[in-house]
């Protein structure tokens, strides 16, 4: 699996403190320098992470269960996938 370079890191970073304080991907984590996954995490009605990984043309971000749900070839595209996914809803919530 590839890896996230630290320029890709770098820039997951510009792009989270771009964002407003209150806007719903409230952070991300990765572990060591080349880490081959990302995780983002948002929270709107609920919290949710989401596993970033590399692929061999670009991106890929999978659902709390670990099934892909989107690709794309850059970084900017793909994290505003992020807010395009529905809250957990909770039983007996209306």
């Amino acid at each position: 699996m590839p890896v996230f370079s630290p320029e890709e890191i770098d820039e997951i970073d510009r792009l989270w403190r771009s964002l407003p304080a209150d806007h719903m991907w409230t952070g991300w984590a990765a572990v060591g320098q080349s880490p081959d996954t990302v995780w983002l995490f948002r929270s709107r009605a609920h919290w949710r992470r989401f596993p970033l990984t590399r692929t061999a043309n670009g991106y890929a971000l999978s659902d709390d269960r670990g099934r892909v749900f989107r690709e794309a070839e850059s970084l900017e595209d793909l994290l505003r996938a992020v807010e395009a996914v529905p809250a957990l809803r909770v039983a007996g919530q209306d």
